[in-house]
């Protein structure tokens, strides 16, 4: 019977033959290992072409118009990165331009160059090993569902300031954002990699860690490999039993982040020129605005994804940090369970980064009112994508490695 590695916990587990619906945990920190979807890569290759055709809608026609003053703006998917880029702010539309349509362009058309050889039995496309490991790297950095969130907080905000139309544009990337997460969701990360990659993991002890076995588990393709291999036999990435200096650099990426959140808060996020007067407007001065005038559940989600998000992911990640190096052994799967849902949650706090990004690109009237992004915006974008990379370095399987070392003493 084949065996799986938990990446969390880094326990082998023999892996049952699963039916169709049916779902493997890992019995000691209850990681979901792999579940077996109802014809799964051919729903994943069907969302992913009509997510294709309404990217391209989406980049074709108008997003939104906003018309105030007897004056109209027209405002382009793409325009939401270049108009940064007008104002100076050429950093910002990189990561607004590569987090809602590069990166998923990117997953979207890796899936298809995979999926379709094998959907059809034809021979698969040169690099397919390549392209299979873009799908999963690149995951994290696609925001396209975050970036609506931004769109209908932005439409929430200037909703009293003028008409506001949604153009073609904006109902083909909601299209194409439905899609995306439907053809992505449905991918196992194991199920995928032993279709395109049938191999087996090495012969290893069920119910022990695998490194204490000399074996690794590959975070790309699920794949346990000896450690001295150094690259994983199937997919090619680095092979090693825990991420290197995980700690270290965790620690040294969270004070990066928390130095960058004072900035983020204090300085302002958006300048607004209205009739020659200029407004200044911080993350939680757009909070009290939006609540003021009515918006509560916008200026709630503004104020937990802006603000509390960013404090309890950094309060998270220290703490995680502080309960391995003081190798404790208590609450091992609820602190696994926080590290899951910090690494999950932490690119939620770019919505706010995403309304910068709609409101500049759409109030352009001129000397009638304008929108420019605030120094804020840098040091919030920069602390956000800080934070998720500090997620990454640090290694839950540390969290279990002193419990590893009291069962071997016993």
């Amino acid at each position: 019977m084949p065996h799986l590695t938990c990446p969390d916990c880094d326990l082998i587990v023999e892996l049952p033959t699963l039916r169709e619906g049916q779902r493997a945990f890992c019995p000691r920190c209850r990681h979901l290992l792999t579940h077996r979807g109802h014809r799964a890569l051919e729903r994943s290759t069907a969302f992913a072409l009509a997510g294709l055709v309404f990217l391209i809608l989406a980049n074709v026609y108008p997003f939104l118009s906003f018309r105030a003053s007897g004056r109209e703006q027209v405002m382009t998917l793409l325009q939401s990165a270049q108009e940064l880029y007008r104002n100076g702010s050429e950093v910002l539309s990189f990561f607004v331009l590569a987090f809602i349509i590069i990166v998923p362009a990117l997953i979207i058309l890796s899936l298809l160059l995979v999926l379709i050889p094998i959907i059809l039995k034809r021979r698969a496309v040169i690099g397919h090993r390549l392209w299979a490991r873009f799908i999963f790297t690149l995951g994290p950095w696609s925001m396209v569902e975050v970036f609506i969130l931004g769109v209908l907080a932005s439409l929430t905000k200037i909703a009293s300031m003028a008409t506001i139309v949604l153009g073609l544009s904006f109902w083909a990337y909601v299209a194409f954002t439905l899609c995306f997460l439907i053809a992505v969701s449905g991918l196992d990360r194991y199920q995928f990699w032993r279709i395109i990659l049938p191999q087996r993991s090495a012969p290893a002890n069920i119910g022990r860690s695998a490194a204490s076995q000399g074996l690794a588990n590959c975070h790309i393709c699920t794949l346990t490999s000896p450690v001295e291999r150094h690259h994983c036999p199937r997919c090619g990435a680095g092979l090693h039993l825990r991420i290197p200096n995980s700690l270290q650099r965790t620690l040294s990426l969270l004070i990066t982040a928390i130095v960058l959140y004072l900035p983020a808060n204090l300085l302002p996020i958006t300048h607004t020129d209205q009739f020659g007067n200029v407004l200044d407007s911080t993350i939680m001065g757009g909070v009290l605005l939006m609540w003021e005038h009515g918006s509560y559940p916008v200026a709630l989600v503004i104020f937990v994804a802006s603000i509390m998000v960013p404090l309890a992911k950094l309060g998270s990640l220290i703490w995680l940090c502080w309960s391995v190096s003081r190798k404790e052994t208590r609450l091992l799967r609820q602190r696994t369970s926080l590290y899951r849902i910090t690494e999950f949650v932490g690119r939620w706090s770019m919505v706010d980064v995403f309304v910068v990004a709609i409101l500049v690109a759409l109030i352009q009237l001129g000397g009638i009112l304008t929108i420019r992004p605030g120094p804020a915006a840098l040091a919030f974008s920069g602390m956000v994508i800080i934070t998720m990379l500090a997620a990454e370095s640090f290694d839950p399987r540390l969290i279990w490695d002193k419990l590893e070392e009291k069962t071997r003493d016993e």
